[in-house]
């Protein structure tokens, strides 16, 4: 099973008179990382946001935003004591006498006129918001990896094919390595004897022998299929092969000389290139 760390997913909870709307995107990160958005929110309740995404995802990098859509209440409070003292002083000043005072010219007054916003706390509707986006990016990391899964599998198959071709043909590879290696052996015009002439033949032919390489492509082959029929992440798992099989094809293609197969050598560590850029993408 394959899950992209590429995903979106949102969710929506309501009440008599709130909604509380969740947006989660995420995107490749090598571990957990997460970052919020939007509305201030309590420190509890980020914390329970960033538990319940470690707890259903291994990697990526999140962004969490959370809005509501409820209008903030306005109270008004006058405070009486400074309102009297106003008042008082008022009348005891000749300027003011008789004089009719509005709000407008109290309410810039310091201390006078206090105003109060109320806020609803989201936290409870923010909770069921948050399990319904984290259920359809859950959803949506699925699907992205079901399009990584054909793509693997697409390369997966030519590796395989290029290696039974490869391994078909190590022999006479070998056999077309002694042959150049005594040829070239005999233009220099090297005085060596029949017995010792054929063990130098045979010491450099076998540096070019990839019989090894063959055989641990082979088993970095099938880890990767035992890998991909696991039910649980494996994205770190499969970029470690992927580069251990790297390695091996990038050896063989420096080692065989007889030009298709060389270029069958190349093209299959491409693939193998390939295939880790979309191995960084997997959870």
């Amino acid at each position: 099973m394959f899950y992209s760390m590429t995903g979106y997913g949102n969710g929506s909870a309501t009440s008599r008179d709130l909604e509380v709307l969740c947006e989660i995107k995420s995107v490749n990160n090598r571990f957990v990382e997460i970052t919020f958005r939007g509305y201030s929110l309590p420190n509890e309740f980020e914390e329970y946001i960033k538990a319940q995404l470690k707890k259903q995802f291994l990697r990526g990098s999140f962004e969490v935003k959370v809005n509501d859509n409820f209008q903030s209440e306005h109270t008004y409070e006058i405070d009486h004591k400074s309102l009297q003292n106003l008042k008082d002083s008022l009348h005891s000043s000749k300027d003011f006498q008789g004089s009719d005072l509005r709000l407008s010219d109290l309410k810039d007054i310091p201390g006078l006129l206090v105003v109060k916003t109320s806020k609803k706390d989201i936290s409870t509707l923010g909770k069921k918001a948050l399990n319904l986006a984290i259920k359809n990016l859950f959803e949506s990391r699925a699907i992205e990896g079901t399009k990584i899964e054909k793509i693997v599998s697409s390369k997966l198959s030519f590796l395989s094919k290029a290696h039974l071709k490869l391994t078909r043909s190590a022999p006479s590879l070998l056999q077309h390595r002694l042959r150049s290696i005594k040829k070239k052996l005999l233009q220099k015009n090297i005085n060596l004897r029949k017995e010792d002439l054929f063990n130098e033949i045979s010491t450099l032919a076998l540096k070019h022998d990839i019989a090894e390489e063959l055989e641990r492509i082979s088993f970095h082959m099938v880890s990767l299929q035992k890998l991909f029929k696991l039910k649980t992440a494996h994205g770190k798992k499969m970029d470690f092969i992927l580069q251990e099989l790297f390695r091996e094809v990038n050896t063989l293609s420096v080692k065989i000389e007889k030009p298709d197969l060389k270029d069958l050598a190349l093209t299959m560590k491409l693939k193998v290139e390939e295939l880790r850029e979309q191995a960084q993408n997997l959870e």
